[in-house]
């Protein structure tokens, strides 16, 4: 953004609170910066955002949920399902990548939708937001239970316990100790989907003790929609796969995040944004491919939990390998006598277990500190240690972790259908918000007469892509709980079906009321000519030519420059 840019800002400013800086120079800025606003809490480089992406959005569902769509829709309703919703998630790149680059800031989206659209929505997509992320903390230390039972039968408290602290360990003192923790296992990951993908082409082709060249032998039989042949079934089998998407397929949602906590966010972003959505719907795209091809729709262990009518996450390959020791990638690998391979693959799933865990921690504490710095939440939780880590939202993040241990008494299985369907349903909101704020955010610019030189970046296929955001989630979420209807109504599955909705609501209606009688007015959103474009713009220009200044001119090493090519 150049000078001229920034002019366009400073005469389109609103917030009274922020006009001292608004109209202050770059030097005055740069002494406020450096004495009254310390920015040691920004400590992610561009190796470290990207490997976060990946590693929040890689992990857990992508190897230890994946049989159920597979077992309903079959080999091509499954990459159909996957790759629709892939879309509907690079739409939401798209729109972020407008925002997060212009105002790379301490609670992303969130504090996006509390500043374009109002303090109201703002408030209720940030607490969704942070629920999710803690079901999803929930989710993954419930399933680490069931990968270590695989080796050795341990009292589910054990690997709770010894979870959380190790969490508490990476995330309460220094950024930089969770982006490196990061950087390291999400590279763990990436080798075990490529070597995934290697043994699935090798042994496809004959090179296993079997000789057997089974190729895409589970295409044919039982078929590429799991041996459905009535049109209806086969529209349930892709719709399944479309559902299961939106609980495993995330990413630009934690770029965002993580904006706020970046070295030099103008460069960083940017790039970020547009490698790491692609890459993330390779991997997915290429696990489901390869697990399609390796494991039989209608294998034995997969469909055994549902003839015994388990439902939801009781249908997940590692809770099917609690009762026998069967996932569809160990399915294969004993099928064809490769036994070895188990306890590498499952320890590898483990540790990603962790950093998905990590990594949500990360998010659902960033939630709760933008929460406590917009006032919608308790002001203690805005407090940070000398790193400028909101140790506060850190610890109270990792207590609302502890519902892990509901998995004791009630059972693991049941415990991550729990999950499963809160944590979809949420992200469809979540989705829903990010496409209106978007909107909002486009509208003011243009009000104010700054569309569209001075956004960084501009996203693809705009505004085409925020109406495909806009049009699929909520359509998805509708009917994403269509199974609560069929047979007997469940009311505990039509609660975290659709509860999220109702909790976003009643937040947004409780606020409204709250902001009627202390003002004494009603408005949906804020007026366009207010929305506030100013704030910050300077502190992240000082920022970012300090950054690179710094960059420029320390001499890079050979591990320097080989993180700039792969990253």
């Amino acid at each position: 953004m150049n000078e001229k840019d920034i002019s366009s800002f400073q005469a389109y400013g609103s917030s009274d609170d922020n006009k001292d800086l608004a109209h202050a120079s770059v030097a005055e800025v740069g002494e406020a910066t450096a004495h009254g606003v310390p920015h040691n809490h920004r400590g992610l480089r561009m190796r470290h955002v990207q490997l976060i992406a990946i590693s929040g959005s890689i992990g857990s569902a992508l190897f230890i949920a994946i049989g159920i769509p597979l077992t309903s829709g079959g080999p091509l309703g499954l990459l159909i399902g996957m790759a629709l919703w892939c879309t509907v998630v690079w739409a939401s790149a798209n729109c972020l990548i407008e925002i997060t680059t212009l105002l790379p800031i301490d609670g992303g989206f969130i504090t996006y939708a509390t500043r374009f659209v109002d303090e109201s929505f703002g408030m209720a997509l940030g607490w969704n937001y942070t629920i999710t992320q803690f079901a999803l903390i929930c989710y993954d230390i419930t399933s680490i239970n069931l990968i270590v039972d695989y080796w050795k039968h341990l009292h589910p408290a054990v690997m709770i316990s010894v979870t959380l602290f190790v969490i508490l360990m990476l995330n309460i003192w220094n950024v930089r100790f969770f982006g490196e923790a990061e950087f390291w296992i999400s590279l763990s990951k990436i080798f075990l989907i490529i070597g995934l993908t290697m043994y699935t082409l090798i042994t496809m082709c004959g090179g296993n003790p079997l000789r057997d060249k089974y190729g895409f032998r589970f295409w044919k039989n039982p078929g590429v929609f799991a041996g459905n042949t009535e049109a209806k079934q086969i529209v349930q089998g892709i719709w399944d796969g479309v559902c299961w998407s939106t609980f495993a397929v995330v990413g630009p949602d934690y770029l965002s995040m993580v904006s706020g906590e970046v070295k030099s966010p103008r460069r960083v972003m940017p790039t970020a944004f547009k490698t790491t959505v692609y890459r993330i719907f390779g991997f997915y795209l290429m696990g489901a491919l390869c697990v399609s091809i390796v494991c039989s729709s209608t294998d034995p262990a997969l469909l055994g939990a549902i003839k015994t009518k388990a439902a939801g996450a009781a249908k997940s390959p590692y809770v099917i390998c609690e009762a026998q020791k069967q996932n569809p990638l160990t399915a294969a690998m004993n099928r064809l006598h490769i036994p070895v391979l188990l306890s590498i693959v499952n320890g590898v799933i483990l540790v990603s277990c962790i950093s998905t865990s990590n990594a949500f921690t990360f998010t659902g504490s960033r939630a709760l500190y933008s929460l406590a710095l917009n006032r919608q939440a308790p002001a203690v939780l805005a407090r940070v240690n000398r790193n400028g880590v909101p140790y506060v939202a850190v610890l109270v993040t990792l207590a609302f972790g502890c519902l892990s241990y509901l998995s004791v008494s009630a059972g693991a299985a049941k415990v991550l259908n729990w999950w499963i369907s809160l944590v979809g349903s949420a992200q469809l909101v979540t989705w829903t918000a990010i496409a209106i704020t978007w909107f909002r955010f486009t509208a003011g610019l243009k009000k104010q007469g700054l569309w569209p030189h001075a956004l960084p970046q501009r996203g693809f296929l705009q505004p085409a892509s925020a109406y495909w955001l806009v049009v699929w989630s909520p359509l998805v979420f509708v009917f994403q709980g269509y199974y609560v209807f069929l047979g007997g109504f469940d009311g505990v599955s039509f609660v975290f079906a659709y509860g999220s909705i109702f909790i976003f609501a009643a937040i947004y209606l409780v606020s409204k009321v709250y902001d009627y009688s202390v003002n004494k007015r009603y408005r949906w959103a804020k007026p366009l000519d207010e929305l506030d474009f100013v704030t910050d713009i300077k502190e992240i220009e000082l920022l970012t030519e300090e950054s690179e200044a710094a960059r420029a001119s320390h001499k890079k090493g050979m591990g320097q420059k080989l993180s700039d090519v792969l990253f």
